[in-house]
């Protein structure tokens, strides 16, 4: 049995079908000996299931067309759920053995203090502190991706956390490499795969596998990792015909580009239309005779701004972001899954974009189409109750309720009730919206931003979603957009 090095709080897909697939490859090329350890930090199920197949279960490469590959994965060594204190104390015990790295894969909403898998690693560094002392070193990834991930988890366990002594906040000040990190991989739900693709999947792995995870082709770059004291023990490095790298030298470039060129396609891109429009799945949405083209020309104006603002040499803004919509276009994924915290999500990947010295260079059409984009977010995050306050719950434009689940109840509380208000109402909530600079600057920003110095970007917002309050559907909207 491999020896536990790393530890990984969080047990979703993306993990499974990227750190850990990494973690097993490099097993097998023995290049590596080491296991994971996984906390899953809501419910059983997942904990349950890698305990009762001794770590092990299948990665299945598809897309549309079908079935790539299947790989069975076995760099999971144990797994309890964080959920209870037992299962909490189980995986501190873990912090017993010499650790290389330690995993955090929940999504932005899970990245603050008093959050249960920020807690978790807190208690989780001091423990291994204890038992190890100041001589020894570590790593921590978070493989969501925020900006500059490994920074924002420094800074709040450092910052926010209480401290817990002189050495110990020295050795995590000096000793912990929090690395920054870009991953990319689209992995959706179990649910959202076609059943001929799971049926022929069960067909040929042998035995039972309650943890397949279903992925697409590994893209050309799926890793990136910022070590920049060199101090990561895992040598994902290796991996460089898979794509994966290393960098002792900042990775921000790469990052911005994820987020501004990749994530983007997603939210404010596609998502949010689709299910306003009751098109359940990404692929339909990013397909559609209406959706389609305006999904390129978004794209391709968001390109030129970033080329424009983050060069990187010899490397093209528009064909990056045009492979990610051909590929979300190849595999099933549902739009349900994805929007999620969308006050973080549009502050990632849209505020740069309204704040850019380059927008104002941009076409007509382009400004238009973005603009519409963001409003069609702002109208999904609008609650349809009125009297109640608690209620949020959203409604597409025939009539389908939906939770709105974005945690920050900020935009959603100043749109209730903007259902059929006056263009004079929507420009007052805009307004509010645009220069509230705590929602468009990252947590402890020293300078923070709002976004209402784009007076261009702002008016065209309001025009859109005043129309998208009023009767109008997305679809309507943006064919008249499109006819321009």
């Amino acid at each position: 049995m491999l020896p536990t090095k790393i530890l990984a709080i969080g047990a979703g897909g993306l993990q499974r079908a990227l750190t850990h697939e990494f973690v097993h490859i490099l097993n097998e090329r023995n290049l590596y000996n080491g296991g994971i350890f996984v906390g899953q930090p809501r419910g059983t199920e997942k904990a349950d299931a890698f305990n009762q197949q001794n770590g092990t279960y299948h990665v299945v490469t598809f897309d549309l067309s079908g079935i790539h590959g299947i790989r069975q994965v076995s760099s999971v060594v144990g797994a309890t759920t964080l959920a209870t204190e037992a299962g909490r104390e189980q995986f501190y015990a873990q912090t017993e053995n010499p650790l290389d790295l330690i995993l955090i894969g929940v999504t932005e909403a899970g990245i603050a203090k008093g959050e249960l898998a920020m807690d978790v690693l807190d208690e989780t560094l001091y423990r291994y502190f204890c038992q190890h002392g100041t001589d020894t070193t570590l790593c921590v990834i978070n493989t969501d991706n925020l900006r500059n991930n490994g920074d924002v988890i420094r800074d709040i366990l450092c910052n926010a956390y209480p401290k817990r002594s002189d050495d110990y906040a020295a050795w995590l000040e000096t000793s912990v490499g929090f690395l920054n990190e870009m991953g990319d991989r689209l992995v959706p739900q179990v649910y959202a795969v076609p059943d001929e693709i799971q049926a022929s999947a069960r067909a040929q792995i042998r035995g039972q596998d309650e943890l397949i995870t279903y992925a697409e082709t590994l893209p050309a770059t799926p890793l990136i990792l910022e070590d920049l004291d060199d101090m990561l023990r895992v040598p994902f490095g290796e991996l460089d015909d898979y794509g994966v790298i290393v960098s002792q030298e900042s990775i921000e470039p790469y990052h911005d580009w994820k987020l501004l060129l990749v994530n983007s396609v997603h939210v404010p891109g596609i998502t949010h239309k689709g299910t306003l429009s009751d098109i359940e799945y990404v692929n339909e949405a990013a397909s559609h005779p209406t959706f389609a083209p305006h999904l390129e020309r978004l794209m391709h104006g968001y390109a030129e701004i970033v080329a424009a603002d983050i060069p990187i040499a010899g490397k093209s803004a528009r064909a990056y972001t045009l492979e990610f919509v051909d590929r979300i276009r190849k595999v099933k994924d549902d739009n349900a899954r994805i929007n999620i915290i969308e006050t973080v999500k549009l502050r990632e990947r849209a505020a740069d974009i309204v704040r850019s010295p380059n927008y104002d260079a941009s076409t007509e059409l382009f400004k238009s189409d973005f603009a519409y984009s963001f409003a069609t977010v702002l109208r999904f995050l609008t609650p349809h109750a009125i009297s109640s306050l608690d209620d949020y719950t959203g409604i597409t434009d025939t009539g389908t309720a939906y939770e709105i689940r974005d945690p920050d109840r900020t935009i959603q509380d100043i749109l209730r009730g903007a259902f059929g208000a006056s263009e004079i109402d929507v420009e007052d909530r805009i307004k509010a919206i645009f220069s509230n600079a705590a929602l468009w600057s990252p947590a402890g920003a020293t300078s923070p931003v709002s976004l209402n110095q784009n007076q261009d970007f702002m008016e065209r917002v309001g025009q859109y979603y005043h129309r998208l309050v009023n009767g109008e559907t997305c679809l309507a909207v943006l064919e008249g957009i499109s006819r321009k």
